[in-house]
């Protein structure tokens, strides 16, 4: 059995002595108002430079570590002065559990950036810290464990207890949010360095994020003084599973790795993949995201990739060729028409200059004859439907002015015997 805890309200009621109470809120309230100007001078001084995941965690719990360590030195004071610490006492919990939230509520900020229930989680950390000091305050926490501690039952040749199996919940629960904490930390200082490949970047975020994870659930367990060897009954179940049902699933994570080691693919890349043609946005353990010029964004399994023919627009040269074909008459002057496509082209911001386009006769077709214009963009990835009409307006334009014939299929009809 554990030591029977104080029951911080009924000392605080015993020892309620109009002068020693005045001495201890005063004690607090000065506490409170040092805090206060500590942390608005703490968040002065530091300039949007300063700004990291870091120091904006510290600047959440600031206040209550200050009054905190105000309180605690106030308490030791009083104690060398032979003079009561009960409203004291009670504050330190007090301030420590608004620490313990505000700094839960950042981490899942950051962890969580986008969850809906995002808010219900704040109310059920906020409740469990509060529920958890008003057992404290009030002399029960230890009773309360005592309880949940004699709830016991086997599990095979084991003995468990509900406290177990709460403390074993919240271990877990508290190393991995930990763990993701700090794997988007270093994801955010990671992707920051320029002087690395992005593929080496990404690949090194999901091999620091997936270790960080299972560090933290082994930590967690051990905590809970459950054995790790245990372990190796469900990794055999997991490789049997593997082996049967997860053969695909697997298969895709092994693939994005083996995409981002060889860099055949990385962010920004233009690619045709599986009758797709787009920008892949992002690169993920199990499928990559490819952007299409209309937005429309496709999931598509890594296993794609790396087992189907894919065409990467952009692996060594983002430049593009594009052509452009049209028909003119036989009557046209041909020179005229070659040069007002060039000029079409070279007038036109998104055409290189080197490599220079070019117009090429291809064809003496039935109604005309076929010209075709070749020109060098840098920005495939932009649409290249506004660039063709952009252009043809220009030829279109100046052959009217020129007076040069576009021809069109026609057709004679002739009726014998009438």
């Amino acid at each position: 059995m554990k030591p029977e805890a104080s029951n911080l309200l009924l000392d605080l009621i015993s020892h309620a002595e109009a002068i020693s109470l005045l001495w201890q809120i005063g004690a607090i309230a000065l506490a409170m108002l040092l805090a206060w100007l500590l942390d608005a001078f703490f968040k002065k001084r530091l300039t949007s430079a300063h700004q990291t995941v870091a120091i904006k965690s510290v600047k959440r719990v600031a206040f209550p570590v200050f009054a905190l360590l105000g309180v605690l030195m106030a308490r030791s004071a009083f104690i060398r002065l032979d003079r009561p610490v009960t409203l004291l006492r009670l504050a330190i919990p007090l301030l420590l559990s608004l620490a313990a939230i505000r700094l839960m509520v950042y981490v899942m900020h950051k962890v969580f950036p986008n969850s809906t229930k995002l808010k219900s989680w704040e109310l059920g950390i906020s409740g469990v810290i509060w529920l958890a000091l008003a057992l404290h305050i009030t002399g029960l926490l230890n009773a309360v464990l005592d309880a949940m501690a004699d709830m016991n039952f086997n599990f095979g040749h084991q003995s468990v207890s509900l406290l177990i199996i709460l403390q074993g919940i919240l271990s877990i629960a508290v190393t991995v949010i930990a763990a993701l904490w700090l794997g988007r930390f270093l994801e955010t200082r990671i992707m920051r360095m320029e002087e690395i490949d992005t593929s080496s970047r990404v690949l090194l975020t999901k091999i620091v994020r997936g270790s960080l994870l299972v560090v933290s659930v082994l930590v967690a367990l051990s905590l809970v003084g459950i054995d790790i060897r245990v372990l190796s009954v469900f990794g055999g179940a997991l490789g049997v599973g593997l082996g049967f049902g997860l053969q695909r699933i697997a298969s895709n994570y092994i693939c994005g790795f083996i995409l981002l080691l060889d860099k055949s693919i990385r962010l920004g890349d233009l690619i045709t993949l599986d009758n797709r043609y787009g920008t892949v946005t992002r690169l993920t353990g199990r499928y990559m995201v490819l952007r299409g010029q209309d937005g429309a964004e496709s999931l598509i399994p890594n296993e794609t990739a790396i087992t189907s023919t894919l065409i990467n627009h952009s692996f060594t040269d983002r430049n593009m060729s594009l052509k452009i074909t049209l028909q003119v008459g036989y009557s046209s002057p041909m020179d005229v028409a070659m040069q007002i496509m060039l000029d079409a082209a070279t007038a036109h911001k998104r055409v290189l200059v080197d490599p220079k386009p070019t117009v090429s006769l291809t064809e003496f077709a039935d109604s005309g004859i076929t010209l075709e214009l070749s020109v060098w963009i840098a920005d495939p990835e932009v649409s290249q439907t506004a660039l063709r009409s952009e252009i043809n307006l220009a030829i279109w334009r100046e052959f009217q002015r020129a007076k040069i014939e576009i021809p069109f299929p026609q057709r004679e009809v002739r009726i014998l015997n009438a």
